[in-house]
């Protein structure tokens, strides 16, 4: 009778799939700390490459921007976050496109030291943006300051080129009063009426 009863009460050995379960459980949990493992050193790889990317072209602007600098030897010009800022009353009289003497002698001392820059960097080409202040214009050539300094610019890419910068190598944008150096009031405007060189990479301006 005891003989029958103790073994109703373990009809089957329940330890074996018990084990079997609580492996599968622990295999899971370890397999699912190692995919998380691998991620983490996947992204920790990830940030180290954008960090060393990020270094890679703070030194390359600045680098850009020491030979930059070597291109104002008569300190007639500007540097600011690479870019050569010259005022507008050095090159042009008012209202005009046309570069005065002085300024076309400048900007073609600049071409010429642009050029084995440019050779030297291949990725590289000049940006020649034409920036004006707020007073509108009324009458005279052009109709309104997105006129004047997109001839501007263009006035300063053929000097460029005719100093021996390649035409493939330069591009001329009329920016007109849209981005301020200062305040349009009586002293930012002359800051705001500009011309600014920079090198920008090919691809930014070209499908190429």
């Amino acid at each position: 009778m005891s003989r029958r009863r103790r073994t109703s009460l373990f009809p089957v050995n329940v330890w074996p799939p018990f084990v079997d379960a609580l492996t599968l459980v622990l295999a899971a949990f370890v397999l699912l700390m190692l995919v998380a493992f691998l991620a983490q050193r996947g992204l920790l790889g990830r940030l180290r490459e954008r960090d060393q990317e990020l270094t890679r072209l703070r030194d390359e602007k600045a680098r850009i921007e020491r030979r930059l600098r070597a291109l104002a030897p008569r300190g007639a010009i500007d540097i600011d976050d690479g870019k050569v800022i010259l005022q507008g009353e050095v090159l042009f009289d008012s209202g005009a496109d046309a570069l005065k003497p002085e300024g076309e002698a400048l900007m073609s001392e600049i071409g010429r030291n642009l050029s084995p820059l440019l050779a030297a960097e291949p990725n590289q080409m000049v940006l020649v943006g034409g920036h004006t202040d707020d007073r509108p214009i009324h009458g005279g050539r052009f109709a309104s300051n997105w006129e004047l300094s997109t001839a501007r610019a263009l006035a300063v890419a053929r000097v460029l080129t005719r100093a021996g910068v390649p035409p493939g190598r330069v591009v001329a944008s009329g920016f007109a009063e849209h981005h301020p150096r200062a305040p349009n009031d009586e002293q930012g405007r002359a800051k705001n009426r500009r011309i600014e060189v920079l090198l920008v990479p090919v691809e930014a301006v070209s499908s190429r």
